[in-house]
């Protein structure tokens, strides 16, 4: 089996007053290494996929940011991760070959930097 954990950058660098979020996500990431050490040997390849960035997503980002500031974003082209592409990155990761898991991996466009 596969399990595959969506994150976000803050499991690994904390901001400015986000302490609480980046607790959490790094308590996810903790988790998700300790179900690796526990799940691997049983066959269970887990994985933790930080999204460093904005997904273009009409229905939850959309109504966050508001319509005019979220086409701005969707003008950007390669600034904004694609739902299909991501879903491709995990579905690559969901069928890897065992003596090549991947445990973690970061996703971001092409324009943001790290």
């Amino acid at each position: 089996g596969t399990l595959l954990v969506t994150s976000a950058t803050a499991s690994v660098r904390g901001n400015a007053g986000q302490h609480s979020h980046a607790a959490a996500m790094a308590a996810r990431r903790m988790l998700c290494q300790t179900l690796n050490h526990e799940l691997a040997p049983k066959g269970v390849h887990v994985c933790h996929l930080i999204v460093d960035g904005a997904v273009n997503a009409p229905d939850t980002l959309g109504k966050m940011l508001g319509e005019e500031r979220f086409k701005k974003l969707q003008e950007m082209g390669d600034g904004i991760l694609q739902p299909a592409d991501v879903a491709e990155t995990f579905f690559h990761i969901a069928i890897q070959k065992r003596s090549a898991w991947t445990f973690e991996l970061d996703l971001r466009p092409s324009t943001t930097v790290p």
